[in-house]
């Protein structure tokens, strides 16, 4: 029987979902159906699999003892059910969507975390992802201003300069501290 094949088949499709999940994608409800609608058949593809590797199982036993079936079963239900919990888990300690703001060719994404803070993402120029924070602040909400060249994060007792628009570079990635404290 080729269980380690199937076995490595089941990990790689649940993997793949997995990967799916963790990846921070821009707010846009037409993406948002198109990942989970691949996280779902990426799910079912392996119950598939699990399902032909145990019946196959069966039928190749001279005599039909029914404990390994279950012990395949419980294995193989198992694995998948640790996938299922870690994607729960990073589900729910994702960000939740605030508003988004377009200055020039950039587009900024303002999220609130799950610990009430505050946090601005900048949109990737070729995926549809968003990049890490390049700013947080705590429980105060925050909106984006320009000023000239730069961007600044204004909340109830805070001013930010967060990003240089014309160099398209973080703040805090700037070299020159004088520039910085401007």
């Amino acid at each position: 029987m080729n269980f380690l094949k199937i076995f490595v088949k089941i990990t790689g499709f649940l993997f793949f979902s997995f990967t799916l999940n963790i990846i921070a994608w821009i707010p846009s409800l037409m993406l948002e159906n198109i990942v989970n609608f691949t996280i779902i058949i990426l799910y079912i593809i392996p119950v598939f699999f699990i399902y032909k590797t145990i019946r196959t199982s069966y039928y190749q036993q001279k005599k039909k003892e029914l404990w390994k079936s279950i012990l395949y079963t419980l294995f193989l239900l198992s694995y998948m059910g640790t996938f299922v919990i870690l994607m729960i888990g990073i589900s729910y300690s994702k960000s939740s969507y605030i508003e988004s703001y377009n200055f020039d060719d950039k587009v900024f994404y303002v999220y609130q975390n799950i610990n009430l803070s505050y946090e601005v993402s900048v949109k990737d120029p070729l995926l549809p992802i968003r990049s890490i924070p390049i700013a947080t602040f705590d429980k105060t909400l925050i909106t984006l201003k320009t000023d000239k060249q730069y961007l600044y994060a204004i909340g109830k007792s805070t001013e930010e300069k967060i990003y240089d628009l014309e160099k398209n570079i973080f703040i805090k990635s700037l070299k020159n501290t004088k520039e910085n404290n401007e």
